[in-house]
């Protein structure tokens, strides 16, 4: 495909790699995309930070005078939150379904 530059995840398409996709057939120039795409999710799946509801419990737990009742009741708004935004990705994704490149 390309090569990393040292240091950051950036590709670099080298002339011969460029040469190359200009003479793709459909199905080839897909598979490079997909590649492509594959690699940056990667990349910014590993370089998002991100906490899981059990880690965040763990984090309300741990201040003094948060009691069972109070956890629960963050808890259960941090959950629904959760949920919300993935039925909105979900109807988003959705939608996006009906753009054919």
């Amino acid at each position: 495909m390309g090569k990393r530059n040292q240091g950051n995840t950036k590709y670099s398409v080298t002339r011969t790699v460029y040469k190359a996709v200009k003479k793709y057939d459909h199905q080839q120039f897909e598979s490079f995309c997909t590649s492509v795409y594959k690699c940056g999710w990667e990349d910014g799946r590993r370089s998002l930070n991100a906490m899981d509801s059990g880690e965040i419990e763990a984090a309300i737990r741990g201040v003094k005078g948060v009691g069972e009742v109070r956890v629960r009741d963050i808890m259960a708004a941090i959950n629904e939150k959760f949920k919300e935004k993935a039925e909105s990705a979900e109807k988003e994704e959705g939608a996006g379904n009906e753009n054919n490149y």
